[in-house]
């Protein structure tokens, strides 16, 4: 059950407004320190989430619970991540949820993988990828933060080379390699029959590259190819406007079913 009310060692929003944000760990002698003053972390303890404290200098914050988005602020990244708006469209294609068996192919530094590390729990699991140990170190060490490694596996390699050593079926594949087409012939004997195959892809040459693989293998049904758009507004009373600044393009969300392949007979070799 979700507790109400701070303790020593939770993780918390300073809430000042929307370009002062930042999420802290209380404990006694740490400090909360802005341009707009400090707070004394350890008076925190006790009040309940929502509560609003006063900075040294009299201004008016709020103390929130961190949704998981605000405690990817802790992670260390030394890669581009996808951001939560194509993470949230992947998320509800991919029909993950808990106890989902997921194989995700370019761990990066986990973020990703923590969403998706928090969906599963308590009886799911993550299998990840990555060919670089120092990212999937640093993606451990992220996730530990969030005590979501126990979610997570790591294996560090290239995925293209071969899969058949994970002796596990799993129900959802997500990819973020730049050539996904490398890693569609290796899922065989790894996925549920039916199972959704996500990738993300930065470019369309790398769409069109992965359509006509899969044209071609005879391995996938239901594809479909989306981008995703986000405009956010200032909230202001006496102006309700889009923001300036926004990130539009990011990136293809490329969705299909894993389907057995057809066996290959002297009728059908191309």
């Amino acid at each position: 059950m979700s507790r109400e009310v701070i303790e020593e060692g939770d993780y918390v929003l300073i809430y000042v407004d929307p370009r002062r944000r930042r999420v802290v760990k209380v404990s006694r002698g740490a400090r909360f320190e802005s341009d707009r003053g400090v707070l004394n972390l350890e008076n925190l303890i006790g009040l309940p989430y929502g509560s609003r404290v006063r900075l040294s200098t009299g201004a008016e914050v709020y103390a929130l619970k961190p949704t998981h988005t605000d405690l990817t602020q802790l992670f260390e990244r030394v890669t581009q991540v996808i951001y939560p708006k194509d993470i949230g469209l992947m998320i509800v294609l991919s029909g993950v949820g808990p106890g989902s068996r997921v194989l995700e192919i370019g761990v990066g530094t986990g973020y990703l993988t923590s969403f998706l590390a928090n969906l599963v729990r308590p009886d799911g699991l993550i299998v990840g990828y990555e060919i670089r140990p120092d990212y999937a170190e640093k993606a451990i060490k992220n996730l530990r933060k969030l005590g979501l490694d126990k979610y997570v596996v790591i294996k560090i390699g290239d995925a293209r080379e071969g899969l058949e050593k994970l002796n596990r079926k799993f129900d959802v594949v997500f990819i973020d390699i730049p050539d996904p087409w490398n890693v569609y012939p290796k899922l065989n004997d790894v996925v549920v029959p039916s199972a959704p195959v996500i990738s993300f892809l930065p470019t369309v040459n790398q769409v069109l590259k992965v359509l006509e693989y899969l044209s071609g293998c005879s391995c996938a049904t239901d594809v479909r190819v989306y981008e995703t758009l986000l405009r956010e507004y200032e909230v202001k009373r006496e102006a309700l406007r889009p923001k300036t600044l926004s990130i539009v393009h990011t990136g293809y969300i490329l969705f299909f079913r894993f389907i057995t392949p057809k066996p290959q007979t002297e009728g059908n070799v191309g």
